[in-house]
């Protein structure tokens, strides 16, 4: 497993079992409203995971990179908002909030948080989870890690 390697990273760690599951139970909940669509745009495969087993099986075996901003703007639906005051904007606007300032604090105190996800298809990449963490480190000016999970068809 070349993951083991990149654990823990800077402000970097790989997802623990409760926000894999959570991040699963998310996909789960929007897999056919949502997430069938996006895999015929992205040239991902469907379902894109089967089971939570599959989906944690995934994000094992995915690349950890360092994102830069030339990479972060070929990613579907990112956000990628400018200040600190924006971001909070957005984010107030979802179904379960973010809390932005604890994440400003964990990167600036150096707590570990979980690398954000995206998918890569035959098209092109899509973020799944993390939007509000890549925001707030740029922000920063901080090197965000991510997972990039191959679901290619």
């Amino acid at each position: 497993m070349r993951l083991l390697k990149h654990l823990i990273t800077e402000n970097w760690a790989f997802p623990s079992d409760s926000v894999m599951k959570d991040d699963f139970s998310e996909y789960k909940k929007k897999e056919m409203s949502k997430w069938r669509s996006r895999a015929d745009r992205m040239g991902f495969r469907f379902p894109i995971f089967e089971t939570f087993d599959d989906f944690k099986q995934a994000l094992k075996d995915a690349e950890v990179i360092e994102l830069t901003k030339a990479l972060d703007n070929k990613i579907q639906n990112r956000s990628q908002t400018s200040s600190i005051e924006s971001l909070k904007n957005l984010v107030s606007s979802y179904v379960r909030p973010r809390d932005v300032d604890r994440i400003i604090q964990g990167l600036q105190s150096g707590a570990r948080l979980p690398m954000p996800i995206v998918l890569k298809g035959a098209y092109g990449m899509w973020i799944m989870a993390g939007n509000t963490r890549l925001d707030s480190a740029f922000i920063l000016g901080k090197k965000p890690k991510i997972l990039i999970v191959d679901v290619s068809e």
